[in-house]
């Protein structure tokens, strides 16, 4: 690692050699006897990781020099020399921008001391900025994969209300990412240099949800052995994400009702009132209306928070991102793997299409990763996705039966009985899909892109499994001869 580098400036030799030979050790250091040859250094040789200024100087004074080095670089650390019978100026130059400063003559310990904590200091700032970055980038809108038009209306939405204070609810299932839109709201707004706190309110008790809230003074409650803060107060300056809201009991609703009223809170057990400065951003997969009309979610409350409300559609109808999702998560995990990032078949990606991702895009994350850990393969087949294909054929059967349910043409049969082998599963669901297929072509007059979509599958999906079961429909060539010219003309 290479070492910090400090400028000496001083007009007297003696004071300024003193500081080099406490220095030279640990640090590359560059000496100057004015001011006018410091700022030429700085210029020149620039940037220093801390600078050290005598404050009595002929010509450009101290206090003149460290002006202009705010001017020339600003942020870099200056700490002033002065006289041990001089420390009201040392402290006016703290005042001006100074970070510190060290009396003539020099302790060789307090040297050192200042020094390797102004660097300490001034190298947490770093950390602190390249993690705010990283945050910024992690959640940019970019982040938040979808180019479909559902998702569209959503980003459209959202940078309507980015540099507002607007209450913000978000609705979705469980796994759409109602939590990325609410981080990605944050971190892109004006309120992106404060606090991101999010609660869960479903994995808290509703005794210690208020708790959690509000905060609570010392003996407040059982248990309750010093003061501590709310996430209201945490989140000052910034955003307060409350996950799950509609989980919250009753009796904390009140209370958050009153808090965004009146802008103020209470801590539980206290007296003082404590005024509030956050962007609240609630989520539920509720449907909080039907929680009002049964009276477990307070209507003012519900009216309170739902003043933009932005739905995040579930994964299954908006099939049309699912390429772009798998091929985003296959990168990201072949990168933490350290592993290529595999292709995926036309019969995977139909598959893929197919099923109906009741998890929404956790699910699929999460399935995407464990093909990832456990398949070495450069190209995905259907072979490597049993867990889709057992729930694809579950899917398929389930579509069957509610054809038989209404279609005289097919019929289940009698009730299954179990033999000494057991019942052969497979071929039951092999049966009822080539039924399920037989009729959809019937009564679509054997056209396939008709067909598919009665099944609520793809095209290319319907063709594999009528290949796979060697059943041919009368406009198959057709539709293939127009599928190829059309190609062609394309190409």
């Amino acid at each position: 690692m290479a070492k910090a580098r400090i400028l000496i400036v001083d007009d007297e030799e003696s004071p300024r050699e003193s500081l080099r030979m406490i220095l030279k050790k640990r640090y590359e250091v560059t000496t100057q006897g004015d001011g006018a040859e410091a700022l030429e250094a700085l210029r020149k040789d620039g940037p220093f990781d801390v600078v050290l200024l005598d404050i009595m100087m002929p010509g450009m004074s101290g206090l003149e020099v460290l002006s202009r080095i705010q001017q020339l670089a600003p942020g870099t650390p200056t700490i002033m020399a002065t006289a041990i019978n001089d420390a009201k100026t040392g402290m006016q130059a703290v005042r001006l921008g100074a970070v510190d400063y060290l009396n003539k003559p020099f302790d060789v310990d307090q040297v050192l001391f200042v020094v390797e904590r102004i660097l300490k200091e001034k190298a947490q700032e770093r950390e602190v900025l390249r993690l705010r970055a990283e945050l910024q980038a992690a959640h940019k809108f970019e982040n938040i994969v979808g180019s479909g038009p559902a998702m569209q209306k959503v980003y459209e939405l959202i940078q309507r209300v980015l540099d507002t204070d607007t209450t913000i609810l978000i609705l979705g299932e469980t796994g759409t990412g109602k939590e990325l839109v609410a981080r990605a709201l944050h971190y892109n707004s004006i309120r992106r240099e404060g606090p991101f706190i999010p609660v869960h309110c479903a994995a808290i008790p509703s005794e210690l949800l208020e708790s959690e809230l509000f905060g609570h003074e010392k003996g407040s409650f059982t248990g309750a052995l010093q003061r501590r803060i709310g996430m209201f107060e945490a989140a000052g300056g910034g955003t307060l994400f409350l996950d799950e809201i509609g989980e919250m009991a009753h009796g904390t609703q009140s209370k958050l009702l009153r808090a965004l009223q009146e802008r103020e809170i209470r801590r539980v057990g206290g007296q003082e009132t404590i005024a509030i400065n956050v962007r609240l951003v609630c989520a539920t997969n509720r449907k909080l209306e039907d929680e009002v009309k049964k009276g477990r979610f307070r209507e003012d409350l519900f009216y309170r928070i739902n003043v933009v409300p932005i739905t995040i559609p579930a994964l299954r109808d908006r099939r049309e991102d699912i390429p772009q999702l798998v091929l985003h998560f296959a990168q990201r995990f072949g990168k933490e793997l350290n592993r290529e990032v595999p292709q995926f078949s036309p019969q995977a990606m139909d598959l893929l299409l197919t099923y109906p991702w009741p998890g929404n895009v956790r699910e699929l994350e999460h399935a995407i990763e464990r093909l990832l850990v456990t398949c070495d393969s450069h190209k995905i087949g259907l072979e490597d996705l049993p867990f889709v294909i057992s729930q694809a054929e579950v899917a398929t059967a389930q579509i069957a039966s509610r054809l038989a349910a209404t279609t005289p043409n097919i019929h289940l049969g009698e009730k299954l009985k179990f033999d000494e082998n057991g019942l052969d599963l497979p071929k039951i669901t092999e049966d009822i899909e080539r039924r399920a297929i037989e009729e959809a072509l019937r009564r679509t007059g054997g056209v396939i892109t008709e067909a598919a979509r009665t099944l609520k599958i793809t095209r290319r999906m319907l063709r594999y499994k009528m290949d796979k079961l060697h059943i041919v429909s009368a406009h198959a060539d057709e539709e293939l001869a127009e599928s190829d010219e059309s190609a062609a003309t394309t190409g």
